[in-house]
């Protein structure tokens, strides 16, 4: 399963979460390793074809933050299963995949004033794992290139906005518009809200302690994804995901430093729907909604 390109622009500020207010602010690495399921959901609207469809994901994540920039780095390991009458057709299943992911941004001061230019830039590649299969994940490399102007009037108040260039395969190069506003309301609550075609809605964080050793975060969005298949008898193909999970997640430091945390995290996936597209045309889908899911990440700040 490939994840979407452009993770760290939208999550970093929910990924490399706050340290301890004792501890002083932290720039340099992050280290996370983590494993997600993804819950036995019933396969509708396939033309007939019933059965299931579940993904579970293990991997780990680099992420090193500067004042400027950012650089990402993943590795994650996806399983995919289906059983049923689904399982046996090669239009609408795919096996197991290994995803690897580098992506960032840089920002330079635009002028004297609160503002800032930002380049975003990713490069995925995920080559089918399950040798022994014959479900049809082909291997494949994609991208993504934008720009955004960031503007931060107010230590409360952080605004991004700017456009994408993305590729998704069998739909082109797709220009998508890029928004991220984010409100601080205090020290406590932060709240945002995205808009970057791979991630559309609302991220919000308390932290419940004092100290910031405790937070609970909660998002509520339509999120995307996209991959590429082995080619059928008509030629090349690639499926479009759509999910809306309600994720709710508690995040723990461990010691007074703010160096090691874990995270535990619940969502239900109310929504997912697989669109197999050629040539920029759908041929074929299903759905699986009403599923749950769950995140273990264990993780340190160096």
């Amino acid at each position: 399963m490939m994840r979407s390109l452009l993770l760290l622009a939208g999550l970093l500020p929910f990924t490399v979460f706050s340290q301890q207010a004792a501890s002083p602010a932290k720039t340099g690495w992050v280290v996370m390793a983590d494993y997600q399921g993804h819950g036995t959901a019933d396969v509708s609207h396939a033309d007939g074809l019933s059965g299931t469809f579940e993904r579970t994901r293990y991997g780990f994540e680099a992420i090193h933050e500067g004042t400027d920039h950012a650089l990402d780095i993943e590795y994650y390991n996806y399983t995919n299963k289906f059983t049923g009458a689904i399982a046996g057709n090669p239009d609408r299943v795919y096996g197991d995949t290994a995803d690897f992911i580098v992506s960032g941004f840089a920002q330079w001061q635009a002028g004297s004033g609160h503002g800032h230019y930002q380049l975003i830039g990713a490069l995925e590649a995920a080559p089918e794992t399950s040798n022994t299969s014959t479900l049809g994940l082909g291997d494949a490399v994609r991208w993504g290139l934008g720009g955004a102007y960031r503007w931060t009037p107010a230590a409360t108040f952080d605004v991004a906005i700017g456009a994408m260039l993305q590729d998704r395969y069998e739909m082109y190069i797709l220009p998508i518009p890029y928004l991220r506003a984010k409100w601080t309301p205090d020290a406590s609550v932060s709240i945002e809200f995205r808009v970057t075609g791979l991630q559309n809605g609302v991220y919000a964080r308390w932290f419940a302690t004092a100290d910031k050793a405790t937070s609970i975060d909660f998002s509520c969005a339509y999120e995307t994804l996209t991959f590429r298949l082995t080619d059928a008898s008509y030629g090349h193909r690639a499926v479009s995901i759509g999910e809306v999970p309600l994720r709710i997640g508690v995040t723990q430091f461990l010691e007074s430093s703010g160096t090691w945390f874990v995270r535990g995290a619940f969502e239900w996936v109310a929504f997912h729907r697989e669109t197999f597209r050629h040539d920029g045309n759908t041929v074929n889908v299903f759905q699986a909604p009403d599923a749950p899911g769950w995140t273990v990440r264990v993780g340190a700040r160096f």
